[in-house]
């Protein structure tokens, strides 16, 4: 079985980590994750991508085995992508996104269209409306995230603990790799404790305020690249709390999707927001299709 090395590459002053999986001369393809997830959540997908790709599975600054940074937002996270790219001195990469991952994707494609081949933005069309008066308090509590975040989080007492934390997340996600993940996304503190593999200052990012959806259309209309939307047919589940919840309304869903030039979208049945845990034989068909 196809395992990575272990490699880092400079963004500014940060040593950012990425999986290298290796097949020197395949076309280069990068997996980018979503906000507090990391490189090895792709490992199913990486290693299904690996035989006809160079992929190269991106922790983001804050994220995995990646260094941190006292404050972050949106745009320091699509500098990482930028500067693997320009480090490894990709071309034409394929560009894969995960929701966050996904967003960012997007941004560095239309500000760069003639870098990436094609793109894949997973769950990376953004929010459903959003509620401004929601949006306020969820920023005024992010005063109140940041002096917890100062102080440490609270950490798992053991990787069971981890494991039922990432189960009752997922419930989709099967037992054996909820078990490899609790183990590959923890460290050990000094304390004794556990903690996830993210940077617990990653909630100054509510500072910058709430998601625009204008201003990413803007950025989806300036992709040249062939585009590949996966969506998870559950995921509205995610976005809104609520059993049996729908993500987007048609007419919303039809407006998002049509800001882009060249979009094939893709419903996965049974896959909720995290795609990639909950139907990873079905995602890799959809990728392989498309690319």
């Amino acid at each position: 079985m196809t395992e990575p090395s272990e490699r880092f590459f400079r963004s500014g002053t940060l040593r950012v980590h990425f999986r290298d999986w290796g097949r020197e001369g395949a076309p280069p393809l990068v997996i980018v994750h979503g906000l507090r997830d990391h490189s090895h959540s792709f490992d199913d997908l990486a290693r299904a991508l690996a035989d006809r790709f160079h992929v190269h599975a991106l922790d983001l600054r804050g994220h995995g085995d990646s260094e941190t940074t006292p404050y972050y937002a949106f745009g320091h996270f699509v500098m990482d992508l930028h500067n693997i790219v320009r480090a490894l001195r990709l071309k034409r990469p394929i560009l894969v996104g995960h929701s966050m991952g996904g967003e960012i994707v997007a941004t560095y494609a239309g500000s760069y269209p003639a870098v990436p081949a094609k793109i894949v933005m997973i769950e990376g069309l953004g929010p459903p409306p959003l509620d401004l008066e929601e949006e306020v308090r969820w920023v005024i509590d992010g005063f109140t995230r940041i002096d917890r975040a100062f102080a440490g989080p609270p950490g798992l007492k053991d990787l069971d603990a981890a494991y039922r934390r990432l189960r009752e997340r997922n419930p989709r996600l099967r037992e054996d790799q909820a078990r490899r993940l609790a183990l590959l996304g923890t460290r050990a503190r000094e304390d004794g404790m556990l903690e996830w593999k993210f940077d617990a200052m990653l909630c100054t990012l509510a500072l910058t305020g709430p998601f625009n959806l204008e201003f990413a259309m803007a950025f989806w209309r300036r992709i040249d690249a062939p585009t590949l939307l996966v969506h998870g047919a559950e995921s509205g589940e995610f976005w809104r709390g609520k059993p049996g919840s729908v993500y987007l309304d048609p007419d919303d869903l039809a407006r998002r999707v049509g800001a882009f030039k060249d979009v094939r979208l893709v419903e996965i049945a049974g896959a909720g927001h995290m795609v990639h845990f909950d139907r990873p034989d079905e995602l890799a068909a959809a990728l392989h299709a498309f690319l």
